[in-house]
């Protein structure tokens, strides 16, 4: 009988200290925002995201690499409010938006900011589209990206400053500086031309263009010929200044 009773006696205390560190755990959690980064680049995904909590120590961070993993840690946490994603991800029939559209079946009030190395009218305008909440290009200081975060995160939206100029030339098309430079005839590049068609703007070779998307130089000079031809412009020069007005470059 004294047995029984030290043994349950024992029971009791260890659910006081489960309760107490449960109680401690939601305190600490109390007032946190809890974000689901998406990028294939781990390195630097996992990089910010160490730098951001630093920074700022009401911001917790969950890592995936791909759709799956996401979706694993949403139906998992539960607490998740806000999404970073890469737009970019090495799997073409599962990019950032396509992810972000399997997240919220999963949970349908989820905030969302891109986070990529587009800055065109193009990619901007598929993710307003889809209803994301925050652009924030990947040449942006880290402090733009905390910005975003909390800006979304309090229920507003945000764009980075090279976002909102691009913005501005979607929805006022009066902002392109000169006629011959038509928005119409960039939209009508692919997506794999409007990707050359960046590092073209940024003064990027052939060869290294090619490194950078995995693709054959061969094959990067064909689209630089369709691209020229489909803008109506002649060489390199004129291609920047077709991009510096219709506000991809700046």
């Amino acid at each position: 009988m004294m047995e029984e009773r030290q043994l349950q006696s024992e029971y009791q205390t260890e659910n006081r200290f489960r309760n107490k560190a449960t109680a401690i755990t939601q305190a600490v959690d109390f007032g946190m925002t809890h974000i689901l980064f998406l990028d294939d680049h781990a390195g630097l995904r996992d990089g910010i995201g160490f730098l951001l909590s630093q920074k700022n120590g009401r911001l917790k961070f969950f890592y995936a690499t791909n759709r799956e993993e996401g979706e694993k840690i949403l139906r998992e946490n539960s607490e998740i409010s806000l999404a970073i994603i890469d737009l970019n991800l090495e799997d073409e029939s599962k990019d950032g938006l396509s992810a972000l559209k399997a997240f919220r079946k999963i949970k349908s009030d989820l905030k969302a900011i891109i986070f990529t190395m587009y800055a065109d009218p193009i990619h901007i305008e598929r993710s307003l589209k889809a209803g994301v909440q925050g652009y924030v290009t990947k040449n942006a200081e880290i402090e733009e990206l905390e910005n975003a975060i909390l800006t979304v995160a309090s229920g507003k939206n945000c764009f980075n400053s090279a976002a909102s100029k691009i913005m501005q030339s979607i929805i006022s098309p009066d902002n392109i500086l000169d006629e011959k430079f038509s928005y119409m005839d960039y939209k009508s590049l692919t997506k794999s031309e409007q990707e050359v068609f960046s590092l073209l703007a940024q003064k990027k070779e052939t060869d290294e263009i090619a490194k950078m998307l995995g693709k054959k130089e061969k094959t990067v000079i064909n689209q630089r010929s369709i691209i020229y031809q489909k803008l109506n412009v002649h060489d390199r020069l004129e291609l920047i200044e077709f991009a510096k007005n219709i506000g991809v470059l700046f």
